[in-house]
């Protein structure tokens, strides 16, 4: 625990404990302290407990005789707490722990009084507390002012005077939607006498879209929200769109209860869309271990940790991690109630799931509507067509062979990793290399075969499924080996020779992707196309799967036809090798470029009356006509006419609508499994050691699950949500008081456990969470009451008093003052300077950087960071690109967070460093110039107006006339400066952006310095 939050927890005691010498209460006054002091060995966990004695239960302290209701002089944990003998004084002092005075005289009255034991207040359903009377109540018309005023008053204290308005709208702008307000804004606001201007006010900042940008950043710091991997190669990953569902989402005021539901399992709601799809991205924020030899289930469950960790700390406001390794020491959570709750997550793939844009939907429908309507044509001018599909499908099965699968037993111990599905099938998972050389073995009896087949599978693993491990879902295959050997002499290897290959997937002869190219890529001359290169024995041309983007991630299958049929009349052995080497040059960027998904087959029949067809029209064609229903009919019937050449010109038609679907965009979700993963207790954590099978449930202290038999991964997010939750809507509303108020009702959000420091105004948390609740859950709701309060509202301009009083302002008796977040230190930056985009969502942006961050040895591996246009580097910060290992620097430095862990109370440091970055950093010194110019261009009187004009665009503000007399000095020694070649006006403006160009240079120069000294204030950069 931090000095900080010692001495904060120390004054919120003693403002609390003072109010109530008399009255001991357990979890104000007692539970605190034998959390802190003694919990560790008398507590929850058995593996630590000391003589077998608890004291987090009342019956077995009494039992024990440390605790004599009524009667301290006979309770033993008196004797050993006033014990002056070091072996035994409790708590030890080896233990650097220790009680005051006051501690003990508290413990003491306590027994006296019975020493009655109560729920932890955070365990127990907020029911919504009566309105607490107040000497001023008639003159507080906010339910929230009633509760803070209660409390100022036990503290002889009373409200700070009103923030004067200018301040006020500022508050309420970077408060409500992350910007300042414009000149305009702060001018029609302060001549407007309507008595409910800032009602309108709040209504309009609520509505704007700009909110769900700002509060949507907010939440993804507990979601892990970060565009890399993260681990030592950190690639790039595509989870734009669940920025976008989270900013979206706030800006529908989508009920909180909805809110998560969908995040944990909107892919299980009835009807779910992709939208619902997008939203499990919440679960998939994890980070991703794909380092040669990695273990891929070792760290898919440390993504299940990490997915527990967030939930504990986002949603219900305890420290699950403690209970992952044995039952948590201070909270009554079970290594077993852990588990139980791990258990009802443990039953998806994860995903990473094909999304489209709104425009890429619509043009989407287009295309497929299209093909409909062509197929429909075809019908109708064939009345017969159902006679001839038939007629095929009858000749198509009677020349049907029947193909054996081949499970190889010997798999390559390499980098990437193979795991043998149950079908047979090989998926390769881990590591995945830019080229692979992979054999896989199996001795199998002795048998005639004529032909092999490789089928090409997708898995919800692989990116938009697959069947290829390739950014878009596909693979090259470079060469397709078969080698024989008999059993006896496996050594003896013989390579068979192919002469024929056929396959449903022939992409046209074409140069390889951009994304796979060598580093010189002028001089890669490889290449892709039909089946045919897979067996030509040329390393430059290769088999793709990628027809199109509207077809490339769909089963496909390769027949390869030997010379002479494979013939042994005794067990042999049979290897497959697939030469994948179309891949680029970078293994820790995306280059990969081979198959992810693979079965092999084997057969003895006669090819040459029939060529082979696709699994899934294989099994429509061994079931009987007359029980297929219209879907599967369809599928027939679309390909019975793709291979048909009566309807060459309709197929062309169709292709050349294929060519043109858009190219998806993939996102990181979870797609549930057929059956769930069984779930066992991992002794201490560790994932190779497991214990007994757990089932889904609950921990006995919370609210339990609904009643169901088998409850799933639905069943858990609606138990999150659930209205008799203790913990769910407190742990909402209490961050969301942090965020307007720099500080937590209860200043641990991460934690509302029995480590937790009391609230500070319990009452007024209860009522807030119960209010969220009875008004369906609705965020905005809450807001609005916040910024509606005259508790909101008061100055925080500090007395010397008060600061001595309650320096961290825990009572709420002035307003809150603290710099804002670093999204926003550049925000304001980008506003005042008039170069803001304000478009909202997309794929994220890569302002300027300096190259070696992304180069080793900064970097693990060489990474991309290909610098946007000018106008899309001007968006604001939520969306800038962010590695986890490499951090945007100017936010970084502001304490913005990595993704690496669920993060939902952000460290508020101030360092040079932060100066240096405003004054220096490439980025805020363009915005300086453009600021410099946009003052010279929309203010064209004098130094002094210009001036007052800066001050409202950077700080919502008249300048003080000390202020403008400050700065007119400036002007003049940056003029005399420039005036005697001291300063360079080149070096200031510089020749690299359109806001050097500028005919009066010298004054852009001079004004830039002074811009960015506006820039640099802390004023500039603090929420008043």
């Amino acid at each position: 625990m931090s000095f900080r939050l010692l001495l904060a927890f120390g004054i919120l005691t003693s403002l609390t404990s003072s109010v109530h010498a008399e009255d001991i209460d357990f979890n104000r006054d007692i539970r605190p302290l034998l959390s802190d002091k003694c919990y560790f060995c008398h507590g929850p966990d058995e593996e630590t407990r000391e003589a077998d004695l608890r004291l987090d239960q009342r019956s077995a302290a009494i039992d024990y005789g440390a605790i004599v209701p009524g009667e301290p002089s006979q309770s033993l944990i008196l004797d050993r707490i006033t014990s002056t003998e070091s072996d035994l004084k409790m708590p030890p002092p080896s233990s650097g722990k220790s009680l005051s005075e006051a501690d003990i005289a508290s413990f003491r009255k306590w027994i006296e009084q019975d020493a009655p034991y109560a729920e932890h207040w955070s365990f127990v359903p907020p029911k919504r507390p009566e309105l607490p009377a107040s000497s001023v109540q008639t003159e507080l018309k906010n339910p929230i002012d009633r509760f803070v005023a209660a409390k100022l008053e036990q503290n002889q204290l009373d409200f700070s005077p009103p923030a004067d308005r200018e301040t006020l709208l500022r508050r309420l702008s970077l408060d409500l939607i992350g910007l300042p307000p414009s000149p305009d804004e702060i001018s029609d606001f302060l001549n407007n006498t309507d008595g409910n201007a800032q009602v309108k006010l709040i209504e309009r900042l609520l509505n704007s879209p700009h909110y769900g940008e700002h509060w949507g950043r907010w939440w993804l710091d507990a979601a892990r929200y970060a565009d890399s991997d993260g681990y030592e190669k950190d690639k790039q990953r595509e989870v734009w769109f669940y920025r976008d569902w989270v900013i979206n989402s706030l800006n529908e005021n989508k009920p909180y209860n909805e809110f998560i539901i969908e995040q944990i399992a909107g892919d299980l709601l009835p009807q779910a869309g992709q939208d619902e799809i997008v939203a499990t991205g919440f679960l998939r924020n994890s980070m991703v271990n794909e380092e040669g030899g990695a273990d891929p289930e070792q760290f898919r469950v440390e993504g299940m940790f990490d997915r527990m960790d967030a939930i504990g700390k986002a949603i219900l406001g305890l420290t699950t991690q403690c209970a992952q390794c044995h039952t948590h020491k201070f909270d009554p959570i079970t290594q077993t109630d852990y588990y139980r709750m791990y258990a009802a997550l443990n039953d998806f793939h994860e995903a990473i799931t094909t999304v489209y844009t709104p425009e890429q939907q619509e043009q989407r429908k287009s295309i497929l509507d299209q093909i409909s309507q062509i197929k429909a044509r075809i019908k109708q001018q064939h009345p017969d067509w159902k006679q001839q599909l038939n007629n095929w499908a009858d000749q198509t099965r009677e020349h049907l062979v029947t193909w054996k699968s081949v499970t190889p037993t010997e798999v390559p111990f390499e980098g990437q990793k193979f795991r043998i599905l149950e079908d047979g099938s090989v998926l390769s998972e881990s590591y995945a290399p830019t080229k692979s050389n992979v054999e896989l073995s199996q001795t199998i009896p002795a048998q005639e075969i004529r032909a092999v087949r490789l089928d090409l599978l997708t898995h919800p693993q692989l990116p938009h499924n697959g069947p290829g491990r390739s950014l878009y879902g596909t693979g090259a295959l470079t060469e397709f080996e078969v080698h024989v050997a008999p059993a006896t002499d496996p050594g003896k290897k013989t390579k068979i020779k192919f002469t024929r290959a056929l396959s449903n997937v022939n992409a046209a002869h074409s140069e390889l992707p951009a994304a796979f190219r060598q580093k010189d890529a002028e001089k890669d001359d490889r290449v892709t196309g039909p089946i045919e290169y897979a067996i030509d024995g040329d390393n430059k041309t290769a088999w793709t799967s990628d027809l199109d983007p509207g077809r490339r991630n769909e089963n496909a299958y390769a027949v390869f036809i030997p010379e002479t049929p494979i013939n042994f009349d005794e067990d042999f052995v049979l290897t497959w090798k697939l030469a994948q080497l179309h891949g680029g040059w970078n293994s820790d960027d995306n280059q990969s470029y081979i198959f992810g998904r693979y079965r092999f087959s084997v057969t003895d029949g006669d090819l040459t009356q029939a060529d082979p067809v696709p699994l899934a029209i294989r099994e429509l064609l061994t079931q009987p006509a007359e029980q297929l229903n219209d879907d599967q009919r369809e599928t027939l019937f679309s390909y019975w006419l793709s291979i048909n050449p009566e309807f060459s010109a309709e197929n062309a038609e169709i292709e050349a609508l294929w060519k043109i679907h858009p190219a998806p965009v993939s996102q990181l979700a979870v797609k549930t499994m057929n059956s769930p993963r069984k779930t066992h207790l991992m002794q201490r954590g560790d994932f190779l050691n497991p214990g007994n099978e757990v089932q889904p449930g609950a921990p006995g202290f919370l609210n339990p699950f609904q009643d169901t038999p088998a409850p799933d991964r639905l069943d858990f997010a609606r138990w999150l949500v659930s209205d008799d939750s203790p913990t769910t809507a407190r742990t909402i509303v209490n961050r969301i008081w942090q965020a307007y108020f720099g500080r937590g009702i209860v200043s641990t959000p991460e934690d509302l456990g029995s480590q937790s420091p009391p609230p500070s105004h319990p009452e007024l948390l209860d009522w807030l969470a119960v209010e969220l609740m009875e008004h369906n859950w609705e965020l905005k709701h809450i807001h609005k009451l916040i910024v509606t309060s005259k508790t909101y509202q008061q100055s925080s301009v500090i007395s010397p008093e008060l600061l001595e009083k309650d320096p961290f302002n825990i009572l709420l008796a002035r307003g809150a003052r603290f710099r804002v977040r670093s999204e926003v230190v550049r925000d304001i930056a980008l506003t005042a300077s008039g170069l803001l985009n304000r478009q909202i969502g997309g794929p994220s942006v890569y302002p300027p950087a300096p190259k070696f961050l992304f180069q080793p040895p900064a970097s693990y591996g060489p990474k991309q960071w290909p610098l946007s246009s000018n106008e899309q580097q001007y968006r604001r910060s939520l969306y800038i690109h962010q590695y986890r290992s490499v951090p945007y620097p100017p936010l970084q430095v502001f304490d913005s967070p990595k993704g690496d862990a669920s993060c939902v109370r952000r460290t508020r440091s101030n360092t040079p460093l932060q100066a240096l970055v405003m004054l220096n950093e490439p980025q805020f010194v363009d915005f300086a110039k453009a600021f410099a110019k946009r003052i010279l261009t929309e203010c064209d009187i004098d130094d002094a107006e210009r001036i007052q004009y800066a001050f409202q665009l950077a700080v919502s503000r008249e300048a003080e006339e000390e202020e403008v007399e400050i700065l007119e000095s400036l002007l003049i020694e940056i003029r005399q400066r420039i005036e005697s070649k001291e300063l360079s006006v080149q070096v200031i403006n510089g020749s690299s952006t359109d806001v050097d160009q500028s005919p009066e240079a010298n004054e852009l120069a001079t004004w830039s310095i002074i811009a960015r000294a506006i820039l640099n204030l802390d004023e500039t950069i603090t929420r008043q």
